[in-house]
């Protein structure tokens, strides 16, 4: 039996070995402070908690509000006021969860992606006419393959008029929330740690598997969603911020949702200005995903590649802004 009051016992010892303090700084901190992955967790631990609190459990609970979710989750038809509410709502959530960011990493707001300056500017209206154009072409396309039919006016007057600023309002937003929120914070961020590219191909590819929640959605789809994450990318860096792209993605799903009125990601929606019909065969319509399940989808956007490529060519600069890392 061992001496337990014998001082040279044999007993094994269990202490753990601290952690010595330059390898808990190596861990967590980097040359610029917090490291990338870690100021990324963050923010989205207060993202997500913003979220918990305000949607789930505040706004969730109200029936008016409760009713627009499950209508949008269950059903797949979204209307104006879900998008007003809910994408505004979490807009805000993402814009304060990056402001306390941005207090963090003693950063400026504006290198997230989205500067004040050039706001709803040159770029963005640029971005809209691309928007619009990618569309028209696509739906164009398809109507000439046999695959798409206008039908008559879904709406007229002043509901015309009311749903056509109503959408375009709600789409201004989806496309201020989702870039802001895939290639605004994260991007920047976690470009400042493993680089421009490796960052736009993982946010792009979660970009796409989000979409996946959708009723209507598959996989078809959801790589058509990360072709487009990997394009607004692109402008990002030949353009310097999100503005393109913010117009770019509100235009292409107001021209999808309201003007072509086909399913956008597999969700269709309320006063839309068409009865228009998909019908043939899935690779050449998308099916249920709508368009962006569509073959063409795929070639539109390599020819949206190519003509960017010419038309923004990229910009000799000596130093590269935090979002641009490379």
């Amino acid at each position: 039996m061992q001496d337990l009051s014998n001082p040279t016992s044999t007993m094994p010892d269990f202490t753990p070995t601290p952690i010595p303090p330059g390898l808990l700084r190596k861990i967590f901190l980097g040359p610029n402070g917090i490291r990338a992955g870690w100021r990324l967790l963050i923010f989205l631990a207060i993202f997500i908690g913003f979220q918990f609190v305000v949607v789930q459990r505040a706004m969730r609970h109200v029936p008016y509000f409760a009713q627009l979710a499950k209508q949008a989750q269950t059903g797949g038809v979204i209307s104006p006021a879900f998008s007003l509410i809910f994408e505004s709502t979490i807009l805000v959530l993402a814009l304060s969860a990056a402001g306390i960011m941005s207090r963090i990493e003693k950063r400026p707001f504006g290198s997230y992606g989205i500067p004040l300056q050039g706001a709803f500017g040159k770029l963005f209206w640029q971005g809209v006419f691309w928007g619009l154009a990618f569309e028209t072409v696509e739906m164009f396309t398809m109507f000439a393959l046999g695959g798409f039919s206008f039908g008559n006016l879904a709406l007229a007057g002043t509901a015309l008029l009311k749903y056509a600023i109503l959408w375009a309002i709600a789409f201004t937003f989806v496309g201020l929330l989702e870039e802001f929120l895939f290639r605004g914070y994260a991007q920047s961020t976690l470009a400042s740690g493993i680089g421009f590219w490796p960052t736009a191909t993982l946010i792009s590819a979660a970009f796409g598997a989000v979409h996946l929640t959708n009723p209507g959605e598959g996989w078809v789809g959801a790589l058509s969603v990360f072709l487009f994450g990997m394009f607004a990318c692109f402008t990002l860096r030949r353009t310097g911020t999100l503005w393109f792209a913010i117009g770019l993605h509100a235009a292409a799903d107001y021209a999808e949702t309201f003007i072509y009125s086909v399913p956008d990601s597999g969700l269709l929606a309320t006063g839309h200005l068409l009865n228009s019909t998909l019908h043939g065969p899935r690779w050449l319509t998308g099916g249920t995903i709508g368009p962006e399940g569509s073959l063409l989808d795929f070639i539109l956007f390599a020819v949206a590649f190519l003509i960017f490529h010419f038309a923004y060519p990229p910009k000799k600069t000596t130093t590269e802004p935090p979002a641009l890392a490379s």
